[in-house]
């Protein structure tokens, strides 16, 4: 049982009377502790064994609109796998000098080396704000790359203690070309902001991670990562969604590992783009969740990134899990954006669609295909919607 297991979430009616809400809470013995202002919610407690009471006489009371339990998110714990060995690029002049990117084979596998040679990206112009457990912002290879830092988990820090958080950030944001670690997928086109939802055991409420989405729109992310979900549908979480949508912002989520087809939410959501994890051979991993609502796939079996270890000096581990996958695909929305800054979040959803790689070994098991950087870059560069609207490109991107 989480800490969260007696909060709930009341959307009233519009035009319901303040006075009329805290009267409510107070008829139905909950207590006031948090609003998600910009949605219109109520987050409140309740006595641990009246939770479902509670959710009835909210369910029927005539101002409310619904009710729904702040359920407990979460991520995979990070685990440490068999170190890399190197990789092979086809080309000989690399555009980097970090000397573990000859461990980092999921670059190798998207065509990130061709890309960034194709991208010619402005410096640090894309926003990506990383949801998750912290960053590790004294990370040798993330330092200056985090520009916001916000706390909405129940932790007493913004930094992350955790590790999952450091992790994901070094994939899709590594400082790149500095001599140091890795390669960031986004090669400096993108800065961070980090938005701290998870607490330091790697979990946390949806209203938190709602709050985070909404404040990352707030702020000015281009892109949303997600590398966290739980298996039921929160409209909390819907909400916040749409809300950042419609700001303009990105969103990429973990479709989970449960290697089922069973749903992970925020990633499920339609306006969120839910990736697959790939192994070295273009397999979908083990541990992946797919299905049809699954969109598209990115490595994430034996990820090198960036780690926080806060019992050693370890700053550097190789982990697997949907979580990896998604930077994959948020860095690669940061290079893109840096590349064309004129394209909006639907454009360059639909440019990473149309670039996808239909493999075989993932055919029908997801809606598309793998990612592939330099197929995106060559549609970024070129890029209008009529051209995109002759392709096979979802709807839902082009014609909201």
């Amino acid at each position: 049982m989480s800490e969260y297991s007696n909060q709930l979430i009341i959307c009233f009616k519009p035009r319901t009377r303040r006075t009329t809400c805290l009267k409510t809470h107070r008829e139905y013995g909950a207590d006031l502790i948090d609003e998600i202002k910009e949605l219109g919610h109520h987050i409140v407690k309740v006595p641990p064994n009246e939770v479902k009471s509670c959710i009835s006489k909210y369910t029927s009371c005539p101002y409310v609109r619904f009710v729904e339990e702040d359920l407990y998110i979460t991520t995979e714990p990070i685990d440490s796998t068999v170190e890399q060995t190197p990789v092979t690029t086809n080309n000989n002049k690399s555009l980097t000098n970090d000397p573990s990117l000859e461990k980092q084979w999921g670059l190798l596998s998207v065509n990130a080396h061709e890309a960034w040679g194709l991208s010619r990206a402005n410096a640090n112009l894309a926003r990506i704000a990383i949801l998750d457990s912290g960053i590790d912002q004294n990370h040798e290879d993330l330092r200056g790359k985090v520009i916001i830092n916000r706390n909405f988990s129940n932790s007493s820090t913004v930094n992350d203690l955790y590790g999952h958080g450091t992790h994901v950030a070094g994939i899709a944001g590594a400082v790149t070309n500095n001599r140091i670690g890795i390669a960031g997928i986004s090669f400096n086109a993108a800065q961070l902001m980090n938005i701290k939802v998870l607490g330091d055991t790697g979990g946390g409420s949806a209203s938190n991670v709602a709050k985070g989405i909404i404040y990352a729109a707030d702020q000015g992310a281009h892109i949303i990562n997600l590398s966290l979900g739980m298996g039921t549908r929160s409209e909390t979480l819907r909400n916040a969604v749409h809300y950042a949508h419609n700001r303009g912002c990105l969103l990429v989520g973990s479709a989970g590992n449960n290697s089922s087809s069973g749903e992970n939410y925020p990633a499920a959501f339609s306006q969120v783009i839910s990736v697959a994890a790939t192994n070295k051979d273009n397999e979908l991993a083990r541990f992946s969740n797919y299905g049809s609502w699954v969109d598209l796939a990115a490595p994430g079996q034996a990820i090198l990134s960036t780690f926080f270890n806060p019992s050693s000096n370890e700053k550097y581990r190789t982990a697997s899990g949907t979580s990896q996958a998604v930077p994959f695909v948020s860095g690669l929305a940061g290079l893109i954006k840096g590349t064309n800054p004129r394209l909006t979040n639907r454009d360059i959803g639909s440019i990473i669609f149309q670039a996808t790689d239909r493999l075989p070994e993932l055919s029908g098991k997801i809606r598309y295909g793998k990612i592939n950087a330099l197929k995106a870059m060559e549609l970024a560069r070129i890029f209008s919607r009529e051209k995109m609207r002759r392709h096979n490109i979802p709807p839902a991107w082009l014609n909201y």
